[in-house]
């Protein structure tokens, strides 16, 4: 099985669709050849100048006077700032100090990206060439996943000022007047001297006219912050810097921006990822100017099903769980998914919510109102996928153990074989590890319906739509039906399951599962008291966070992506569900856990990190292939404040 390339020690910037990643010294310098077998390798870890699913830039190698720079600092700053310290120490100076400096400062936008260099020196005077060596590759982002790298390629088209590579849709222009080498190379020659710097700059420009998604519309200027201070206001100004970075929109639809899923895996449009980014940010959202809620169900609308297609796991009125610009080959996870699709049994129950929160903020009626169709699509595919339709649950029941809730089976053998957040194949198992078969029945489904089915009946009536009693009466059928088979029982009593298998049995395992069902209103005062203190206990708590399964379990370990780890979102889900029903205390517990583990990360919460306690560590320790920024990652730091105690 190949392992993916570590991120967790990699610098990078990101303002949708480009990204730029540099390796832990502030590097650009791409793959090299591996002595032993010939194949292209990065041994400082994955990096690259990206934009939509493509690396297109896989070297920016510099020198000073023909030496590379030795590392010092490397910076990030808000609006895709990264500066990078160098000191040429080969260059000698009257004492043992060094002697020169080199500051790059590299800066990201939309399709454009600019790289400035200022050399330094404490010298009177100093002859100095700064070199820059680049390369592309067009590698897609499904084969760097796999670590293989495309053989790098020369520059299709030169001139004194340009340099420029294409790949059919996809074009790559760097632009440095006067500095482009009968080589291929930049290069910049002068003096500089003491309060002398010398000064050089160059810009990339990147497009790809097939991508699916395009930059969003820019936000206004953010005012100045006057929110808390401390770690948990680093926190905040990093995560709504990193959310800004993350905008998009799809071409389809250019002014309904939502937020990107994350860096670098991620950079597109993805159902569940973000309908609870977008739901974790509504308390930012002061009316219709900022637009995120309605730009995220506006854009996941334009793709709603329409028709039964099993190879894209389409369904009439299901909301898509991802999109790209072409089918996703992922070879090592027997993965072939086409470039719109649907595998995921939760998208459309979260859409309805979001939708139901939209409207009882008061934010945007106008988008509520233009939604109205959409929510009568997606409120019918809710109760068909239930077992409410006509042919009624007990038909449903007939055909796997689980009939009368909301399961999933991938049908053709190349999709998703897990269809929740935790989708890896692994992550649906008992307590002795066997995994479980399908179709599978997730209980924070069964919650994200009960709450989407109620909030739609409210919205329909308010509007004068038909519908609300057929959602009312399948809501309350489906609380009386969770409580029956989901409830199990262990050495410490009884918590809901993570799951039912295929035939009916329930997982029995613990899992963090059971915090996404606070706040949907399935569970009963008492109920959610015993999922309150199950959350807290050190079972499920590492003092960093919620583990995604239980400590006790046979499958657990920490390094695991789902059967061990702990996710931020999901420990701000089990936060936010907290606060909703009344566990101010037990929401205070987790969100310090998670202010702690931030701290760990620069002040920043990274998709996942490991399920080490913190009784054993000083510090949250990182997954290595953990993505970062992701949108539902940075979102969590409202609810952090929202637990602090802090108005938004």
């Amino acid at each position: 099985m190949t392992v993916q390339p570590g991120l967790h020690r990699q610098h990078c910037s990101v303002a949708a669709p480009t990204q730029l990643w540099l390796d832990p010294d502030g590097r650009l310098a791409g793959p090299t050849r591996s002595p032993g077998t010939g194949h292209a390798a990065e041994p400082a870890g994955f990096t690259g100048l990206l934009h939509g699913d493509t690396r297109f830039l896989c070297r920016a190698l510099v020198r000073v006077n023909g030496l590379e720079p030795e590392p010092a600092t490397v910076e990030t700053e808000p609006g895709g700032v990264v500066r990078v310290r160098g000191l040429v120490r080969g260059i000698p100076g009257p004492t043992e100090d060094p002697a020169v400096e080199l500051l790059q400062t590299w800066t990201v936008t939309p399709g454009l990206v600019r790289h400035t260099l200022q050399l330094r020196t404490s010298l009177d005077s100093l002859d100095a060439e700064i070199d820059v060596e680049l390369a592309a590759d067009f590698t897609d982002m499904a084969q760097i996943r796999l670590s293989r790298f495309r053989d790098t390629s020369g520059p299709a088209a030169a001139d004194q000022s340009s340099l420029r590579w294409q790949e059919g849709s996809k074009a790559l222009a760097v632009a440095a007047p006067g500095a482009v080498t009968p080589g291929g190379r930049l290069a910049w020659r002068g003096s500089l001297g003491r309060g002398r710097p010398f000064e050089a700059e160059w810009q990339a420009v990147l497009t790809d006219d097939d991508d699916a998604v395009v930059a969003a519309r820019p936000l206004a200027s953010r005012p100045p912050r006057t929110g808390p201070a401390g770690a948990l206001g680093l926190l905040l100004d990093n995560s709504i810097d990193e959310v800004a970075g993350l905008r998009l929109a799809t071409r389809q639809l250019p002014h309904a921006p939502f937020i990107a899923a994350g860096a670098p895996w991620y950079f597109t449009l993805f159902g569940r990822d973000s309908l609870w980014a977008a739901r974790l940010l509504l308390p930012l959202e002061a009316g219709p100017g900022t637009g995120l809620a309605a730009g995220t169900l506006r854009a996941l609308a334009a793709f709603q099903g329409t028709r039964t297609d099993p190879a894209a796991a389409e369904e009439p009125g299901k909301i898509l769980h991802e999109l790209r610009s072409k089918e996703l080959v992922l070879e090592s996870q027997g993965l072939r998914l086409p470039p719109v699709y649907y595998g995921a049994v939760d998208s459309t129950p979260l859409w309805l919510c979001l939708l139901g929160e939209l409207w009882r903020g008061g934010r945007d009626d106008a988008a509520v109102r233009s939604l109205l169709p959409n929510a009568a699509r997606a409120a019918d595919w809710l109760l068909a996928a239930g077992g409410a339709s006509s042919e009624g649950a007990d038909a449903a029941a007939s055909r796997s153990g689980n009939g009368g809730f909301l399961s999933y089976r991938d049908a053709t053998g190349h999709g998703l074989s897990n269809q929740g957040w935790k989708d890896s194949r692994d992550a649906m198992q008992f307590r002795d590890g066997r995994q479980a078969e399908g179709p599978i029945a997730l209980s924070e489904v069964q919650g994200y319906a009960y709450q989407a089915a109620l909030e739609t009946a409210e919205l329909f009536d308010a509007y004068g739509e038909h519908g609300g009693q057929a959602l009312r009466d399948f809501a309350a059928a489906l609380r009386t039906r969770f409580r029956e088979h989901f409830w199990v029982e262990d050495h410490s009593g009884p918590f809901p399951a993570m799951a039912l298998d295929g035939h009916g049995v329930p997982l029995d395992v613990p899992g963090s599962n059971m915090g996404h069902l606070l706040g949907t209103g399935i569970l009963d005062p008492a109920e959610a008291r015993i999922v309150a203190d199950r959350l807290v206990s050190p079972e499920l708590f590492s003092g960093y966070g919620v583990h995604t399964i239980s400590r006790d379990a046979a499958g657990f370990w920490p390094f695991s992506y789902h059967c061990g780890s702990v996710w931020s979102h999901d420990t701000a889900i089990a936060i936010r569900g907290l606060l909703a029903d009344g566990f101010i205390a037990e929401a205070r517990t987790l969100a310090d856990g998670l202010l702690a583990a931030a701290a760990s990360f620069g002040h920043r919460l990274p998709e996942v990190f490991a399920g080490v306690r913190a009784e054993d560590s000083a510090v949250a320790v990182p997954y290595p292939a953990s993505c970062h920024p992701q949108a539902w990652s940075s979102a969590s730091a409202v609810v952090i404040a929202q637990a602090m105690g802090v108005g938004l």
